[in-house]
């Protein structure tokens, strides 16, 4: 039994990513605050910058990444899940959570031959997708995500499109790169860094701040983080 478990470990950890090297302190970001026993600290990554990292456009699918790191005090355990942060949507109130790596990379790039099509005009192919950003109620806010609900009958005279395969080798690459990167989750006692990914909050300007949350081990604490110029 000692091997099966030593598998699933490893594959816990593998699905974790290593996420980031953390900064010299929390001063080295632009928005850092106490919350219990540890202290948070957070800087906007700037699409540029994400194009950069990722090699996709995430904002284009309606994502924004932020690099996020935790100092807990010396000697201190804290356990930290990426459902505890939450990003502000918008003057009601409403919140969203961390979006997983997987739906940001089918949301960038998605399955040729399953955007909404015209298939009504052709007996022989049947294909139906809604994409966008659907929402779920959960924890303290709004969970958005990427919903859509797909099936494709491809007749021999209408093949998937030929750059399914390549669109695929993408779409995994674009997965693995945002998990990599993403914050390690877990009891830590070190310092830890990584990305966290949002859903755009709808009509924000460029030059509005974020208000993102941390929700951990009886504490609350909200940094506000300003944008990159």
């Amino acid at each position: 039994m000692k091997w099966i478990f030593s598998i699933l470990l490893a594959a816990l950890l593998a699905m974790a990513g290593d996420g980031l090297a953390p900064r010299g302190g929390p001063s080295d970001y632009p928005a850092h605050a106490s919350a219990g026993r540890l202290t948070l600290a957070v800087a906007a990554v700037s699409v540029d910058q994400a194009k950069k990292v990722f090699g996709a456009r995430i904002d284009q699918a309606g994502y924004l990444a932020f690099e996020v790191a935790l100092y807990p005090e010396p000697g201190s355990e804290v356990a930290v899940s990426l459902s505890d942060f939450a990003l502000r949507l918008g003057e009601d109130g409403s919140s969203v959570r961390a979006a997983e790596p997987d739906v940001i990379a089918a949301a960038t790039i998605p399955a040729p031959g399953f955007e909404q099509s015209n298939a009504q005009d052709n007996d022989k192919v049947t294909v139906a997708k809604t994409n966008g950003i659907g929402t779920a109620a959960g924890g303290t806010g709004t969970i958005h995500g990427v919903q859509g609900a797909t099936r494709g009958d491809y007749s021999d005279e209408a093949p998937p499109p030929p750059s399914a395969g390549a669109k695929a080798a993408a779409r995994k690459r674009l997965d693995q790169s945002l998990t990599s990167r993403q914050l390690p989750a877990g009891r830590i006692t070190q310092p830890v860094a990584g990305y966290l990914y949002f859903p755009k909050p709808p009509g924000r300007a460029r030059k509005d701040s974020f208000q993102l949350s941390w929700l951990g081990e009886n504490t609350h604490v909200t940094l506000i983080v300003p944008p990159l110029k």
